[in-house]
């Protein structure tokens, strides 16, 4: 169809900023050359998707997924923004007990890189904050997002962040 007006007209122009989300390398090429907003999610679903892969959850992987992104994306990586999908955040005082809980699930990772994974969130308020500080230094990742589930979890983190 051409010709055709959408009413009402988006504010940002010339477009809304345009998200891409995933994981494999072909999907992230595609980001870097068109998306404004890169969301990673560290999942690859197998067996028809019906068996994650978490092996992408590994903090070296998430090394080469940016480095594979800012390699494409070249002279239009600082506009980008890049985000990643929390997959699961749990407060608490148990951070190593509530790591290894996960892991029986999650058999594809260590506790170590659970807990240095930018999809996982575990531990204190302030351990939670200075672990996003320090993805966000480490990946440039400008926000974090969760699942619904979550939302009440991450609301103390959230507030403190923003000074409430």
């Amino acid at each position: 169809m051409t010709d055709h007006t959408i009413y009402p007209l988006p504010v940002q122009q010339p477009h809304p900023p345009i998200l891409i989300g995933g994981n494999g390398p072909q999907l992230l090429i595609l980001a870097a050359k068109e998306a404004d907003i890169i969301s990673l999610t560290g999942i690859t679903f197998r067996r028809g998707g019906t068996e994650p892969d978490l092996s992408a959850w590994k903090a070296a992987v998430v090394d080469d997924r940016v480095r594979l992104v800012r390699d494409v994306a070249r002279d239009r990586y600082e506009r980008l923004e890049p985000n990643a999908l929390v997959q699961r955040v749990i407060v608490t005082d148990a951070r190593r007990k509530a790591a290894e809980e996960l892991t029986r699930r999650w058999t594809q990772l260590s506790v170590e890189e659970l807990l240095q994974s930018p999809y996982v969130l575990v531990g204190t308020v302030d351990q939670l904050i200075e672990d996003l500080q320090a993805r966000r230094t480490r990946w440039g990742i400008s926000y974090f997002i969760t699942h619904e589930p979550y939302v009440d979890a991450f609301a103390p983190v959230v507030a403190r962040l923003g000074g409430t």
